[in-house]
């Protein structure tokens, strides 16, 4: 059974596999996972994983963005973005929060918006030195 940080294989949606390349409009329920390249956008009200092999260049728009692969474009998550070690992130994000993990490379622009439950709340930036695994 494939195990993903707490995600079993039940809970994904959907995989792209090392090796799939995609050009389009991706949108998705539940969790998917990229580890081929896509090119494009990705929609969804849910979790985003790109893997290590994973290479994304799109604008996203998820609930939860985790990255682990190499990314660029624009990212939105509604929830949060984790840029984990190894991630390689050149991009604009937005999100009401922000978690990188020691390892993890970012150079772009960062908008940390209100979540809607704290509605006037403040955004959270979280540095995770050591990688903050469990």
């Amino acid at each position: 059974m494939i195990k993903i940080k707490g995600l079993t294989a039940e809970d994904l949606n959907g995989f792209m596999d090392v090796g799939t390349e995609f050009h389009g409009e991706l949108r998705f329920r539940n969790t998917f996972r990229i580890d081929g390249k896509l090119k494009g956008r990705i929609v969804s009200e849910n979790t985003l994983i790109v893997g290590e092999s994973g290479e994304v260049d799109a604008e996203i728009e998820c609930g939860v963005v985790s990255i682990r692969g190499t990314v660029s474009g624009r990212i939105q998550g509604r929830e949060r973005i984790e840029l984990l070690a190894g991630s390689k992130v050149q991009a604009t994000l937005v999100s009401p929060r922000l978690v990188i993990e020691e390892g993890a490379f970012f150079q772009g622009d960062c908008e940390m918006t209100p979540t809607a439950a704290a509605g006037a709340g403040r955004g959270t930036l979280m540095a995770v030195p050591g990688g903050g695994r469990s």
